[in-house]
């Protein structure tokens, strides 16, 4: 064989080794990875919505950044297209969905240390900061790790709402004004009305329209962001800002088994646009507050009876947060042997103060 042809040969052979690793390699590197992201709520409502306009692309335009032929097939299921608010914890814990959005205020018996926000009100209605406080709170307190962890689930990043108000059928002039009435509230936030005179009737966003209507409750205490997609406003017409605060409802979170199988880099980037997710809902919860009180009063007017916002004087907001029990150092005793629940109480509210908040109560002083 010639020199020439020799060389011909090799060439041709390397060529050919070189065509074949190009067209198995990209092969051997490409893995998808399936995930469903759901909620029981709809996309309407900001911590949501969210999950679909930010989350699912930001972790997709990420992952493709890597460069390391990764990708996510999602399958987005909202607005209780697979569970309903009662199942938000059990349907990520046990893998209904991969990721989901946790209302843990209807968990207190599976994540009784994380209601200290609702053992806390009249504190801030800035929920940019409560998110803040509760992120840093779930990253730092072992205890709080742990109820995520021991539910089969991997904290992504802290959800609240804003402010709270009363939606009724009928006026509320005064504190005593609730005395008798059937006031629906999800879970532990019933908490609120003890002292009060009012019946508390567990629900929540989805169930309050058809609640009220039917007269199982009488109104509801609830934020403006949520009762304006609900139209709540239809049946509960009469507004009284009485700025309970906001709070911290929950999270989004996954399935720890789903998330176990991501590869590293992938996990860091789902917590990290969890985070993102989170501080980007304080920020549209406050931007759309004052816009959802305007447009249910403009949108309500020519309705009977029409929409009439009031305001709680500062007076009968006192009296509202002097009635109530000691509710922080009930809910510290009661947990005591579930967790550092009195020291929980107090890393919440000193956060708070080091952020500029002034307590309408110190609940943390009042601890026994």
């Amino acid at each position: 064989m010639s020199k020439r042809l020799m060389m011909k040969t090799a060439l041709a052979t390397a060529l050919g080794v070189a065509l074949s690793t190009a067209a198995v390699l990209p092969a051997q590197a490409q893995q998808t990875f399936k995930l469903t992201i759901a909620s029981s709520h709809p996309v309407v409502l900001p911590w949501v919505g969210l999950m679909s306009t930010l989350f699912v692309p930001e972790v997709n335009k990420r992952v493709a950044a890597l460069n390391k032929g990764y990708k996510i097939e999602w399958r987005e299921a909202y607005g209780g297209q697979l569970y309903k608010m009662n199942a938000t914890l059990t349907s990520v814990e046990q893998g209904v969905t991969d990721i989901g959005w946790v209302f843990h205020n209807l968990e207190a018996a599976k994540m009784p240390l994380s209601q200290f926000g609702t053992v806390t009100p009249f504190t801030t209605d800035d929920v940019r900061i409560i998110l803040d406080v509760a992120n840093e709170m779930n990253e730092k307190i072992p205890a709080l790790q742990k109820e995520w962890d021991k539910n089969n689930m991997v904290f992504l990043g802290a959800t609240g709402v804003d402010t709270y108000h009363l939606f009724t059928k009928n006026p509320i002039a005064t504190y005593a004004d609730l005395k008798g009435r059937k006031i629906s509230a999800p879970g532990s936030i019933g908490l609120w009305l003890k002292g009060s005179g009012a019946v508390p009737v567990d629900g929540s966003l989805t169930s309050y329209y058809t609640d009220i209507q039917s007269g199982v409750s009488e109104g509801t205490i609830s934020i403006a962001t949520g009762i304006l997609p609900n139209k709540i406003y239809e049946v509960a017409p009469y507004i009284t800002t009485v700025n309970i605060g906001a709070l911290y409802i929950g999270g989004m979170a996954m399935n720890k088994d789903s998330y176990g199988k991501l590869p590293p880099e992938v996990q860091k980037i789902v917590k990290d646009v969890g985070k993102e997710y989170s501080k980007a809902l304080g920020e549209t919860l406050m931007q759309r507050y004052e816009g959802a009180l305007k447009t249910m009063v403009e949108r309500g007017a020519n309705q009977t009876p029409a929409v009439r916002l009031t305001n709680l004087s500062g007076g009968e907001r006192d009296k509202w947060v002097q009635t109530m029990p000691n509710l922080a150092a009930d809910w510290a005793k009661a947990n005591a042997s579930k967790g550092p629940a009195k020291e929980i109480v107090k890393t919440y509210m000193d956060a708070l103060r080091k952020r500029g908040v002034k307590p309408a109560r110190d609940w943390d002083r009042e601890l026994k």
